[in-house]
């Protein structure tokens, strides 16, 4: 593991100058795509490297919360990083819709590195209606 006092950081590196590199401890952001059908929104998060039991999905009406982490042991005779582009620890993605959809009906599956959350569009669309107030004694 990267650091072993906090399994969740994030590593990116900023910039390199011998003989140190500067980190970033940000959590990082998958590559996303967001596909729209008649019913649903479906999206597929590259997720190379990462157990399922380590991805939380939350499902909200107008968004999705996609988070976990990513753990990339490191050798323990490492004496030198030539090349780290892999981004590892934890990662996190917001992603919002224009129709809301059903958390309920939401599923997810992964498959060889690729996540899949299919999200239903809710059955009815938010409506606006205009109630007329009556005064008192008026039908």
């Amino acid at each position: 593991m990267i650091f072993d006092d906090n399994p969740h950081a994030s590593i990116r590196i900023l910039r390199t100058r011998m003989p140190y590199a500067t980190f970033d401890m940000r959590p990082w952001s998958p590559a996303v795509n967001v596909f729209e059908t008649e019913q649903a929104m479906l999206l597929v998060v590259e997720l190379a490297g990462v157990e399922s039991s380590n991805v939380q999905i939350e499902a909200h009406p107008q968004f999705v919360r996609i988070a976990g982490v990513r753990q990339i042991a490191l050798p323990h005779d490492l004496r030198r990083l030539h090349r780290m582009e892999i981004a590892s620890g934890a990662f996190q993605i917001e992603v919002p819709f224009d129709r809301p959809i059903d958390p309920d009906r939401t599923s997810a599956r992964f498959t060889n590195g690729l996540l899949e959350i299919w999200l239903p569009f809710a059955g009815r669309g938010v409506r606006q209606i205009v109630v007329r107030v009556h005064r008192e004694g008026e039908v």
